[in-house]
């Protein structure tokens, strides 16, 4: 749960992007169900159910909500991915900075290309927590 903490930490720089992307997500979400809605509202209208929506007032709000839906999603993957990619850079200029810190003496060992090779694998890991939680 600390590790959870730090990571989020991290993010409060970019606390207004992830706004936009949380916002995003949910209008989404909403077009999503508003298309099965309205699914479901054409299919009532045509099977002679009194709706108070018409069947191309129902087929027009799916277009619609469909169209935005794609949108949406790519905005909010586009945010999302913004932030992970910049929270990638900050935490690599950490990690950079703290080696800098040790070399040359304590990188001198022949395991200096397996550390950095964690490290930089471990780092690109975060990408998937950043960009798609």
């Amino acid at each position: 749960m600390k590790i959870m903490a730090r990571l989020i930490k991290i993010l409060k720089p970019l606390a207004p992007v992830m706004m936009i992307t949380i916002s995003f997500g949910v209008l989404g979400f909403l077009a999503a169900i508003a298309i099965t809605t309205f699914g479901g509202v054409a299919i009532a209208t045509k099977l002679g159910i009194d709706m108070s929506v018409t069947f191309k007032t129902s087929i027009t709000v799916i277009i619609v909500c469909a169209v935005l839906r794609g949108l949406l999603r790519y905005i909010e993957q586009y945010s999302g991915h913004y932030i992970a990619f910049k929270i990638l850079a900050i935490l690599r200029d950490k990690v950079y900075k703290a080696l800098r810190k040790l070399a040359p003496s304590k990188l001198e060992s022949k395991e200096k290309g397996n550390l950095i090779s964690v490290i930089t694998s471990d780092i690109e890991l975060l990408e998937v927590f950043y960009a798609h939680t």
